[in-house]
């Protein structure tokens, strides 16, 4: 029977077990700017040559609960992740057997969002994943990062650009052995957003100069009509105080002046 828990390159002559991360973002559910979470639809496939875990007399049927998998967490994860699909296959590359691993799941993760320069901003949403096993043992190569069409061109945000970062992180709290102090690996899935600026200038920005030009036609009104002049005056800063209390309603709740805020 397999030792499920042993290192990976105990047996292997040949260094650390290579493993190929590729993954797909199939949705970007909710981006929430206020308490910094994003929900992401992710499917990562992990594919590693076998070592000779696999006997030449193992099948495609044989049950896969027997073979050794990348034990996987997300760092930045911030409730439970909900798994949708899982799946461990076994296919044949130049007469070698190759095993991959699929996973389907739905995170909640954090990630900090600053919005100094809101609604010119760029938010930068990664998922980390962690691996139990140090950089000696195992190697994470970065593979394919597919993006489903639909999140290219979002209500609010424009895709512009999406990576695999593959880094090494020593962590002082967990290690897999307790005589290993050697850093671990970890894979950074990132989602580079732009905010589409137009729908807060068009509803903001826009009406605000056009008050601004409207409090100079008070220079047109006859300087003894007081009246008058007081009327357009007062008219003008009771429309600012009711796009005041629109834009509360429109604009993240921070604690600091963002750029839209000037």
């Amino acid at each position: 029977k397999l030792d499920l828990n042993r290192k990976p390159g105990h047996d292997s002559k040949h260094g650390p077990k290579v493993v190929l991360f590729s993954c797909m973002i199939n949705n970007l559910l909710e981006v929430n700017l206020i308490d910094e979470y994003f929900k992401p639809d992710l499917a990562i496939l992990m594919d590693w040559m076998d070592d000779g875990e696999l006997k030449k007399d193992w099948s495609l049927k044989r049950k896969t609960e027997d073979m050794w998998k990348p034990w996987m967490q997300f760092g930045n994860t911030i409730e439970k992740v909900e798994e949708v699909e899982k799946n461990t296959d076994v296919y044949s590359l130049r007469k070698r057997p190759v095993i991959c691993s699929y996973r389907r799941v739905i995170p909640t993760l954090g990630q900090q969002m600053p919005l100094k320069q809101f609604p010119f901003d760029k938010l930068n949403l990664d998922a980390e994943i962690q691996f139990g096993w140090t950089t000696k043992e195992l190697k994470i190569v970065a593979g394919e990062m597919e993006i489903d069409p639909k999140i290219r061109q979002l209500n609010e945000y424009v895709l512009i650009d999406h990576r695999i970062i593959v880094r090494e992180h020593k962590y002082q709290y967990f290690t897999c052995y307790d005589d290993s102090s050697d850093p671990y690996p970890e894979v950074v899935m990132r989602l580079t957003l732009a905010r589409n600026p137009w729908y807060y200038i068009m509803r903001l920005v826009m009406p605000q100069l056009l008050l601004s030009f409207m409090a100079l036609t008070t220079f047109q009104v006859p300087a003894e009509e007081v009246v008058d002049r007081f009327s357009v005056s007062g008219t003008i800063v009771l429309s600012e105080i009711a796009l005041y209390f629109i834009a509360v309603q429109m604009l993240p709740r921070v604690p600091y002046v963002m750029r839209i805020d000037l």
